[in-house]
């Protein structure tokens, strides 16, 4: 099925899963896969998704696992089109699994999410895109959620960190303070991306900075909730979860 939106998504589960020791995409949190949680709340709010993984052993479990929890064919149970790709760049890091993506999205946006953010809200999904939806007459080259209460105390006594708002607040400390795998892309930055890699320079943040115009949207503005953006890195963050 395909619901005919303006956007896409693009789905991380390509890394190593180092700190939690398995792989994160698979595993079963309230009694279905992370991967699914976050498909589900992408229904009506996309045109299509891409899921990266590092290799064609992994896409294979992925689909397999999606279909023992899946109603009937995988496809059915989501209004847009879903592919999985085979990272192209291996072991650079998710730099290169949004790089992947954007090459195979259908649409001029994506927005990027991790495999372990099970509980992104389909609010904050969708606020994303409104935001991108208001401001698509200046052609932003990303909309980036960022913290302005993270960091703000360590540069109180710093006259260049002397700000009041969300709107006088360092470009640079936005930067630091953003959520770039929670991010909505331009696709026609591919080449930012590419240069960076031939650098090995692997740090999405440098992506950002390479942007000519990115839009940047403060967290818990009453809009946009830091809650959404909560990973599941490691086996304590499980447990945290009481589940």
């Amino acid at each position: 099925m395909n619901s005919k939106k303006s956007y896409s998504c693009i789905v991380l589960s390509g890394g190593m899963s180092r700190r939690m020791g398995q792989d994160k995409g698979s595993m079963i949190i309230q009694d279905k896969p992370m991967i699914l949680h976050i498909l589900e709340k992408l229904n009506h709010k996309i045109n299509d998704a891409v899921i990266v993984l590092n290799n064609s052993e992994r896409i294979a479990i992925y689909k397999n696992l999606l279909s023992q929890y899946c109603i009937g064919d995988i496809e059915n149970n989501f209004d847009y089109e879903l592919c999985f790709i085979e990272d192209e760049i291996k072991d650079k890091g998710p730099i290169s699994g949004i790089m992947t993506g954007l090459k195979h999205i259908k649409t001029d946006y994506a927005l990027i999410l991790p495999c372990d953010s099970p509980f992104v809200s389909e609010d904050n999904i969708e606020t994303l895109f409104a935001i991108l939806d208001d401001n698509i007459s200046s052609k932003p080259d990303a909309i980036i959620p960022f913290h302005i209460k993270s960091n703000k105390d360590k540069y109180k006594d710093n006259d260049e960190f002397n700000f009041q708002s969300a709107s006088e607040m360092p470009l640079e400390m936005k930067i630091q303070n953003s959520e770039p795998l929670h991010s909505v892309y331009k696709k026609s930055n591919l080449n930012n991306i590419k240069s960076l890699l031939e650098e090995d320079n692997l740090f999405v943040k440098s992506f950002i900075r390479s942007l000519e115009n990115p839009m940047f949207v403060e967290v818990d503005n009453k809009i946009l909730f830091s809650d959404d953006f909560k990973n599941l890195n490691k086996q304590e963050d499980i447990d945290n979860l009481g589940l």
